[in-house]
């Protein structure tokens, strides 16, 4: 394998493990906010499945902060580099989104937070906690992956943990809303269920998809290099 295809190999890992690692850790995040609000029993598996589908989002854009740095090639620093740019890309949406104002109520029937209450220690933590903290451990992990000497099996690897977050993606509206309280309350809050659920499945198909295209090729051409290997001894 030549340097050209250890490259393209290596950002498609990249991108393949941004997205595997988005999903359960914006999805975390979402299950603290479905377990810490917890006055609204109706929809209380919603931030959980929105905080996964976002991971997929989220985690793809740290991705493609990586493989910017990889396409100008090894230089000094560029560790710090592709870190910085991992979590510019996985924070930068939640930033500007905090900046813009509080987010929307979770509680039902509960009133904006005022400027005044949100630009401050509120908004610092909430940025701390729910932004920049999911952000650092995907960049950590898009680090120590694009650190590591390239070997074609961590390439099959990285399909199948995207497969498997494409399975978790459509998996898990069924399993939260199981173990979640029945949904209550007018047709807008079953709505959100719906919604939540029916992103989940939107995004987990092509990820799924993709990720067993990957890993059966990888794996496919492992197996015809090996025999070729064979067959010229």
């Amino acid at each position: 394998m030549n340097d050209h295809m250890i490259d393209r190999e290596r950002v498609r890992d990249v991108l393949s493990i941004g997205i595997a690692v988005g999903v359960p850790i914006w999805g975390a995040v979402g299950a603290w906010t479905a377990v810490t609000v917890q006055n609204y029993p109706w929809n209380q598996w919603v931030p959980f499945a929105n905080g996964a589908s976002k991971g997929v989002l989220l985690g793809l854009l740290a991705a493609v902060g990586v493989a910017t740095v990889l396409a100008d090639g090894s230089r000094p620093g560029w560790r710090w580099a592709v870190f910085s740019c991992a979590l510019i890309g996985g924070g930068l949406l939640g930033t500007i989104r905090d900046l813009l104002g509080p987010p929307t109520p979770a509680v039902y029937f509960e009133d904006s937070i005022p400027d005044e209450r949100w630009y401050g220690t509120t908004m610092l933590l909430h940025w701390t906690g729910k932004v920049v903290l999911p952000a650092v451990v995907c960049a950590v992990i898009l680090t120590l992956l694009v650190a590591r000497p390239y070997r074609r099996a961590q390439s099959v690897l990285a399909g199948a943990a995207l497969a498997l977050a494409g399975v978790a993606l459509l998996l898990l509206p069924m399993i939260a809303s199981a173990l979640a309280p029945e949904v209550q309350g007018n047709g807008q809050h079953v709505n959100e269920g719906f919604k939540a659920g029916l992103l989940c499945w939107v995004l987990g198909i092509p990820v799924l998809a993709v990720g067993m295209l990957r890993t059966f090729s990888l794996r496919t051409g492992r197996r015809g290099a090996r025999t070729e290997r064979m067959r010229s001894r």
